[in-house]
């Protein structure tokens, strides 16, 4: 195991050393086939150019004397190029070298020649007149051209030394502009560990990557420090719960053994209440527990979310009534979506009760149902006492109720929101909540119209 930027440091060192590893192999392919054949080109032409300095010479007066060989000779050294000059009866009368065997026949060619070595052109240079020019196989055997090849390799190895230097060098730098951010994020993480969510702090970086992850980091420090802050609530408000129906219970029970109070029907009725209220916690524990693991089962079926939505605000108006408070409603006729009556029943009460309580004598809430693209939209609007801004995050928690609604004339066990966002996720749908202290609540529920594919 080892850190980072020691791997950084390996990676960009094998880079480095490969990509100049891979350049040289290269070029030297390239020079051995494309700089060769150039090469092989430029000695044709030199070659070309040799035979017609032999024609010109012959042309002046027909024959070739001492001058003239001694002049070609000098020509093809200036060439690098070997000659052999043969005349009309195919005698050898030039050769640049020296007889193979010398004592061989000195006017046969093949004395001349090393086929091993050279490699061989013929020219004609007058009539049934050859000259043959010999050129080395290699075409780096002259000195300058093994100069070249090994100057070329020399820069190239320097590269590659020069190439491990900076990168070397480099390798702080981007020790310190890449991987601070990184051992900044993993300091964060570990405060997180260590449930140090306060001390988690901001983190730059230049990079896409990086500056998400460290802005994810932050926002899960929040949310764990918030969830911290919701499980000690949460402790706080079951204990609440469950204290005051037991403390009366378990007061009452005392007179009654005491001889203190009659145990009569009205007494016993009031115990009743309490049990029911402690029954009723529990089986919303449990329909919660149930919803959030995934196995709950809806009876799905195609419903018309219109009539079921006025049934139940039918259903409302006595109570609105007698509150002195109005239901409006404002519907598109059959508005079908494909899910369980019971539990939309149950999602649409809730949202409706809760508007019931929290709004003021003589306030309206608004009921409207709309198609919207491919999903339905369902609006309960009041004008009510609102929830505070820094509630709104929180309000589908479990037990969690804001402060403008704990009193226990109204405020309900607070996992009544928290059914009904299960709920609806199970429809595939989504709610949203905006409020404002003061300003009245609005819960928009979406759900998708029914459709036959389904």
């Amino acid at each position: 195991m080892m850190r980072i930027g020691e791997k950084l440091g390996r990676y960009f060192s094998l880079v480095s050393l490969s990509s100049v590893l891979l350049i040289t192999v290269l070029s030297n392919i390239g020079m051995n086939v494309f700089f060769t054949t150039y090469l092989r080109s430029a000695q044709e032409s030199d070659d070309q150019a040799i035979a017609e300095y032999t024609r010109e010479l012959l042309s002046e007066d027909g024959l070739l004397d001492e001058q003239d060989l001694m002049s070609i000779e000098h020509y093809a050294f200036t060439m690098k190029a070997e000659v052999i000059l043969e005349d009309e009866e195919k005698k050898v009368i030039l050769s640049t070298r020296e007889p193979v065997d010398e004592n061989g026949n000195i006017d046969d060619r093949v004395n001349y020649m090393d086929p091993e070595t050279f490699s061989y052109r013929e020219y004609s240079y007058g009539e049934e007149r050859t000259i043959i020019i010999g050129r080395s196989k290699s075409i780096f055997s002259a000195s300058p051209d093994r100069n070249f090849l090994l100057t070329i390799n020399f820069i190239y190895l320097v590269s590659a030394v020069m190439s491990l230097f900076i990168g070397m060098l480099l390798k702080n730098k981007i020790k310190g502009n890449f991987l601070r951010p990184i051992y900044a994020i993993q300091d964060n993480a570990k405060r997180i560990e260590e449930g140090k969510y306060q001390l988690v702090e901001d983190v730059d970086s230049d990079t896409m990557e990086l500056d998400e992850l460290a802005g994810s980091i932050r926002k899960m420090a929040i949310r764990l420090e918030n969830q911290e802050e919701l499980r000690k609530r949460l402790t706080a408000d079951i204990a609440h719960e469950l204290r005051t129906p037991l403390s009366t219970v378990n007061s009452h029970l005392e007179a009654f053994i005491d001889g203190v109070w009659e145990p009569t029907p009205d007494r016993l009725m009031l115990l009743q209440d309490e049990i029911r209220r402690l029954t009723s916690l529990i089986k919303d524990l449990g329909d919660l527990s149930y919803m959030e693991s995934g196995q709950a089962r809806l009876v799905m079926k195609k419903i018309n979310l219109s009539e079921l939505t006025a049934d139940i605000m039918e259903g409302f108006e006595p109570l609105f009534l007698a509150d002195d408070k109005t239901i409006h409603a404002d519907f598109c006729e059959d508005v079908f979506v494909f899910g369980d009556a019971d539990r939309l029943n149950q999602v649409l009460v809730n949202i409706i009760s809760n508007a019931l309580k929290y709004t003021d004598q003589g306030s309206t809430v608004a009921v409207t149902l709309r198609k919207r693209k491919e999903q339905a939209e369902l609006i309960i609007k009041d004008d009510g006492i609102g929830i505070d801004e820094k509630d709104l995050p929180y309000i589908f928690e479990r037990f969690y109720r804001s402060d403008l609604s704990r009193n226990r004339s109204t405020g309900g066990k607070g996992i009544g929101l928290t059914i009904v966002k299960s709920l609806v996720e199970a429809h595939k749908g989504t709610i949203r909540v905006e409020s404002g202290r003061g300003k009245g609540t609005t819960v928009t529920i979406a759900l998708p119209l029914y459709s036959t594919s389904l």
